[in-house]
């Protein structure tokens, strides 16, 4: 792993594991109600039905999809160690994912307050981790293969805008709140790091 990701690695790292202690020991609640309220004095119908358009999209039937047409469309294009990696990077990022909302069992916002109905536990948010684990892995892999520098960044600036949105969706819906979403966003980028410095190689 080269020097610069692994500086990034550890910040990422360090952040992640700040918001599980402070999850752990009731340090963010206040905060996180806090954000939510500011999000919620402007909350409106419309903004309401797109964001649940929106956070279906991260969902795991969702992404389980999209991952599965991107692998055909790669398979097609004769790129069978791409769509390995595709598949195996939202599988091993939604294992880890789920091992660590079962060891760190932090209830959802209460029933009342949801917009959507949703079950399980809370940290970290799965759909902010698994979108942004398949997203920024697409972005790595376009940034490697597309040589047209400018449908290059447009590609990936679109693909960058999707787990942001996503992940933000869930705190909108009132099924996360914010420390789990950015603590989705950190692990997610974690397991990406993590994948292209050693499985990719070892695909490839």
């Amino acid at each position: 792993m080269k020097k610069k990701y692994k500086i990034l690695f550890g910040i990422l790292l360090f952040i992640f594991v700040f918001l599980a202690i402070g999850v752990k020991i009731d340090m963010l609640q206040e905060i996180d109600n806090s954000i939510y309220n500011e999000i919620k004095n402007w909350q409106s119908n419309g903004l309401t039905e797109g964001f649940k358009v929106i956070t279906n999209l991260g969902g795991t039937v969702a992404l389980f999809y999209i991952a599965l047409i991107t692998v055909v469309i790669l398979l097609l294009y004769h790129r069978k160690k791409d769509g390995i990696v595709v598949a195996l990077n939202l599988m091993i990022s939604s294992l880890i994912c789920m091992i660590l909302k079962n060891m760190i069992q932090r209830p959802r916002p209460p029933v009342e307050e949801r917009l959507i109905v949703e079950d399980g536990y809370s940290f970290p948010s799965g759909h902010a981790t698994n979108s942004m684990a398949f997203y920024l892995l697409a972005i790595c892999l376009i940034y490697q293969n597309v040589k047209n520098k400018k449908l290059r960044n447009v590609l990936c600036l679109i693909l960058g805008i999707f787990p942001i949105l996503i992940g933000f969706s869930r705190v909108y819906v009132r099924v996360h709140y914010a420390s789990d979403m950015i603590a989705g966003f950190c692990l997610g980028m974690m397991c990406v790091i993590l994948f292209m410095s050693f499985a990719y190689q070892k695909i490839k």
